[in-house]
């Protein structure tokens, strides 16, 4: 876990430094727009956090079945209430800019990036909600990696590439794609389960 929370500190440190030259306005909308749409991605962790909780229980209870149900029904629903978290954030971006700041250059090019990261919602959910269903289960390592490649190998690389000729825009279509292809690989290893039979082994069930 302390390597994961580096992996991803480290990731947002370098991905302000690849905002950072593209001017005070490009700035101030990234810093804004981040905290608008932590309102979309919070009930996501709250949904990842009781995740975490029932399958830690249901895998010391020796129910590995029962902690994949629990597994999947927390994805479903973690992604149902972000796509509309993330549909309402498409809708009234500009009202969530104008409580924010009143500089027009601003709210415009932060209307326009919250919109684009609007369509990762789903995605962003499910990866929220399926590392923390994996925690639960005690697999930690194979999310940090999954993490370190996605923020790094996907987000970080394509930003420093887009930032130079499409600006702010372009460091947040780095990050809506970033969290499509993070959901999928979580997606990818929660449905493959061995994270619940590799558990039940070693406990001798």
């Amino acid at each position: 876990m302390a390597f994961e929370h580096t992996v991803m500190c480290g990731a947002h440190i370098a991905e302000t430094r690849i905002v950072a030259p593209l001017g005070t306005v490009a700035v101030a909308a990234n810093s804004l727009s981040v905290t608008a749409e932590s309102l979309c991605y919070m009930p996501g962790h709250g949904i990842g956090a009781a995740a975490t909780t029932l399958v830690g229980q249901s895998i010391g209870a020796g129910e590995p079945e029962l902690a994949k149900r629990y597994a999947n029904l927390s994805v479903i629903l973690g992604a149902a209430v972000m796509t509309c978290t993330g549909g309402l954030m498409f809708l009234c971006a500009p009202g969530m800019l104008a409580m924010l700041t009143p500089d027009a250059a601003i709210r415009a090019l932060g209307v326009r990036v919250l919109r684009i990261e609007a369509f990762a919602e789903p995605l962003f959910a499910v990866s929220i909600v399926a590392a923390g269903a994996l925690r639960g289960a005690g697999d930690t390592l194979v999310p940090s990696l999954i993490n370190l490649a996605s923020m790094w190998g996907v987000r970080i690389t394509a930003a420093t590439l887009l930032a130079p000729r499409f600006g702010l825009v372009g460091v947040w279509i780095a990050m809506c794609g970033e969290l499509c292809v993070r959901g999928i690989m979580f997606f990818v290893r929660l449905m493959r389960g061995r994270w619940a039979q590799r558990k039940s082994l070693l406990s001798g069930e």
